[in-house]
Parts: structure tokens; C-alpha cells; sequence
């Protein structure tokens, strides 16, 4: 069973934009783009959705919201966090062939 975000937590991406966005502190700005993210990517990944959207808050603003504008950018870096998820071991370490 897939637990959604509490919906009290989430901001519409319709409100996260680069002037909403610029008299916010950087972990406010960061902590309103996730919010905005996380529904989004849970669409494409539900069971995944919050360390994905973790490790996609580590590219620059600008970058987080080309993706939720673009869908199938979105979808795409998905996909890449998901791989780089399935490399990693339980400490969070990248995982190597011989391990």
C-alpha cells in the first residue's frame, strides 16, 4: 500500500514559482520546491517518491522548476534517481560490482 503525502504539506506547483520563491531563505526554498515535488513524483514513482524527491532537491532552483513544468523532463530524472537509487547500499553508499 502506498502512502500518499499528507496534502496539508503540499504546495501546488502553480504557486512555486522563481518570484514566490525569491524572498525565501535557501532551506525555504528548498523545503516549498519539495513540496511541490513530491506529489509529482509520486505519480511516477510512488514507492520511491521521498528519497527521489530528496536527491532531486540537490539541483539548483532553476532546474527544479523546469521540472515542474516539464513533465516528461520530470519523468526522466526520475528514472535517473531511481537508478542511482537501485546503486546504492543501505548506509547510502554507491554499491561496486564486486560487492
Amino acid at each position: 500500500m502506498v502512502c500518499a503525502y499528507p496534502a496539508e504539506l503540499t504546495v501546488p506547483p502553480s504557486e512555486v514559482n522563481a518570484e514566490a520563491l525569491a524572498g525565501l531563505s535557501p532551506e525555504q526554498r528548498k523545503a516549498r520546491l519539495g513540496q511541490a515535488l513530491l506529489p509529482r513524483v509520486q505519480n511516477h514513482q510512488p514507492i520511491l517518491a521521498v528519497h527521489i524527491t530528496v536527491l532531486l532537491l540537490e539541483l539548483s532552483d532553476a532546474e527544479l522548476l523546469t521540472l515542474l513544468e516539464n513533465d516528461a523532463r520530470l519523468e526522466q530524472k526520475v528514472e535517473e534517481a531511481t537508478s542511482e537509487l537501485a546503486l546504492r547500499d543501505e548506509t547510502g553508499r554507491v554499491r561496486r560490482s564486486d560487492d
